[in-house]
């Protein structure tokens, strides 16, 4: 009778243990969800929605320049601002290619995450590779919020480079259209 009690004790003491390291990782794919989140916060911003319009506006600013500018030198500054406005114009579309990927990457990892608990939950696949499971999805979503960190610097700098330059190139194209009005009215 004791043997058969030990034997229950064991395999208790055995089953419980699973059941704090099966915990133990489900708090660590907790973990890894939250800082998904936290990444996916922080990637939302209200001037994304505009982001057609913007691409749009600095379009044809850059369309009435050409068609309108008809000068055989050109001032040294007003170069190097023109050619600072393309660059900010071309650094649009690699920005939201950026974006998506940190997007649907984020999208990605949620549902791999949520079928690794699961399986955890349930005790299916190779239990002992769990931590290593773990190991791997952990480094993904440090790559996601590296591949995140990347873009908002991108972002950053495109939004402040488009406040510097926009105006003042949208008003120059503004003016030499008026000339350019002007003179072939006469």
């Amino acid at each position: 009778m004791k043997k058969w009690f030990f034997i229950f004790l064991g395999i208790l003491f055995i089953s419980s243990c699973a059941d704090l390291q099966r915990e133990q990782f489900v708090r660590k794919i907790a973990q890894l969800n939250r800082k998904l989140d936290q990444i996916e916060s922080n990637l939302l911003d209200k001037r994304l929605n505009d982001i057609a319009t913007i691409k749009n506006n600095t379009i044809q600013t850059e369309l009435r320049i050409k068609q309108n500018l008809q000068l055989d030198t050109i001032d040294m500054a007003l170069a190097k601002k023109l050619d600072a406005y393309k660059l900010m114009r071309k650094s649009i579309k690699p920005m939201m290619q950026q974006y998506m990927k940190v997007r649907d990457g984020i999208k990605e990892e949620k549902g791999v995450l949520k079928r690794l608990r699961q399986d955890i939950q349930a005790g299916r696949g190779e239990r002992q590779r769990y931590s290593e499971y773990i190991r791997f999805e952990r480094q993904k979503v440090k790559q996601l919020s590296q591949l995140s960190a990347d873009y908002l610097r991108s972002k950053e700098k495109f939004f402040s480079e488009y406040a510097r330059l926009y105006p003042s190139v949208e008003a120059f194209s503004q003016t030499i259209l008026k000339k350019r009005s002007l003179t072939n009215e006469r």
